[in-house]
């Protein structure tokens, strides 16, 4: 029988912009959640055919569909699409970063052995530490101001390597919070039909990865090359697309529907989702967007992009997307706040045993116990989620898989399942 956890010890923090969750956990409750893990390996592990078909094959590209495993959820598929953030989201004016690299180190050797170590020459090192300077009230960072030229030649494999270590600075915006995709939707990403091809090969050649992750941070020197307000506007509009799924379930036609209406309605739903159910039942079977079948806060956000919050340039994050799925009324605001989540997680959640369920909330989390994200498990390693602040990021569906991709290699990250108590 699934546990109340036990209290975490809970601060929320954002140098990047992102919130994240810090907490610590007893023993018997890592043991739990490793155990856990473990049965979530074998199900992830044995859908293979969506792990092959989103992260690695053609079938998973824009404009293909196919179908995911069926299971206690029915079967599914899955279309995947890419979301453009309106014009009026956007600005000619954008700047990603204020074009400094910043270094954790307190002198010229220590930032001149980071910089050689990631592979810069002896000469685009002496260079770059023509401009090296101290960050007022901060003894422990240094900051570089890097030529056009030194950013255009570096190889792709040192530009990886050395954003990689930019990337742990919240104070290195461009490197840690990048453009991003992965190489499934590159091309569609990227779409040479509606930019100047220089423009395009431009960009490529500025491109870093992180595994699966295709990342962009050179922004501000691309746009510095772009005359036309309007041309920037257009790449800027590609490089904020998004990744999310359509997905569909085929109802059978006349067939008994109870099994779904149990997975699907969930925490008091089971009247709401059972007509739609029955009355395509009836009718002889069809494909319904599961839209339909997620509770109101999901299903009025779902591909769409957030309204700025009060007093703000930011919108909603990731926690208060997930802690208000079941909301049925005004979107509680107190999960913008740390106190309002570790009120949630010890009141009205328990730890999730078994395979997961919708609605679970997924956490991600780092060995020191800090979530760097959070998301609701919809069915088959597939979330709903908002993948940070910014307002040109929407609410989407997205695999586990994929939202792993853009996190550090360095980073050993944990799923933690919670579940609403009485689910």
């Amino acid at each position: 029988m699934p546990q109340k956890p036990s209290k975490p010890l809970i601060s929320l923090g954002s140098p990047t912009g992102r919130s994240y969750l810090n907490f610590r956990i007893s023993r018997r409750f890592a043991v739990r959640s490793a155990l856990f893990l473990s049965a979530l390996a074998v199900l992830v592990g044995g859908s293979s055919m969506l792990v092959l078909k989103v992260l690695g094959t053609a079938d998973g590209a824009i404009g293909s569909v196919y179908d995911l495993p069926p299971g206690p959820w029915g079967q599914l598929s899955a279309q995947p699409i890419l979301l453009e953030a309106p014009q009026s989201r956007l600005s000619p004016a954008f700047r990603l970063g204020d074009g400094r690299w910043y270094f954790a180190a307190r002198d010229k050797a220590e930032v001149k052995r980071i910089v050689l170590e990631a592979g810069l020459t002896a000469e685009q090192s002496a260079a770059l530490l023509q401009t090296l300077q101290s960050v007022p009230d901060r003894p422990e960072l240094m900051a570089v101001v890097p030529s056009t030229q030194l950013i255009r030649e570096l190889s792709p494999g040192i530009r990886s390597s050395l954003y990689e270590i930019l990337a742990r600075l919240p104070e290195n915006l461009a490197q840690s919070e990048p453009f991003r995709t992965t190489d499934l939707y590159l091309d569609d990403w990227l779409d040479a039909k509606e930019l100047p091809a220089g423009l395009i090969a431009q960009v490529r050649s500025l491109l870093w990865r992180r595994g699966n992750s295709v990342l962009f941070s050179d922004y501000n020197t691309v746009a510095d090359s772009i005359p036309s307000p309007s041309e920037k506007l257009k790449l800027l509009g590609q490089l904020t697309r998004k990744s999310s799924l359509m997905i569909k379930l085929r109802v059978p036609s006349q067939g008994d529907v109870e099994p779904l209406v149990e997975y699907w309605g969930t925490q008091g739903r089971r009247d709401r989702v059972r007509p739609i159910l029955a009355a395509i039942a009836r009718s002889g079977g069809g494909d319904l967007d599961i839209s339909n079948l997620l509770p109101l806060f999901a299903r009025m956000r779902l591909y769409r992009f957030p309204d700025p919050l009060p007093g703000s340039d930011l919108g909603p994050a990731c926690h208060w997307t997930t802690f208000n799925f079941f909301n049925l009324g005004t979107p509680d605001d107190a999960f913008h706040n740390v106190e309002g989540i570790e009120k949630a997680l010890r009141e009205n959640y328990v730890v999730a045993t078994g395979e997961p369920r919708f609605g679970d909330i997924v956490l991600l989390t780092l060995p020191d116990g800090s979530s760097i994200h959070s998301a609701v498990h919809i069915a088959d390693g597939i979330v709903f989620t908002k993948n940070g602040p910014s307002l040109a990021t929407p609410f989407v569906f997205s695999t586990v898989q994929e939202m792993l991709a853009f996190y550090p290699n360095s980073q050993s990250i944990r799923l933690t399942f919670y579940r609403r108590a009485g689910n």
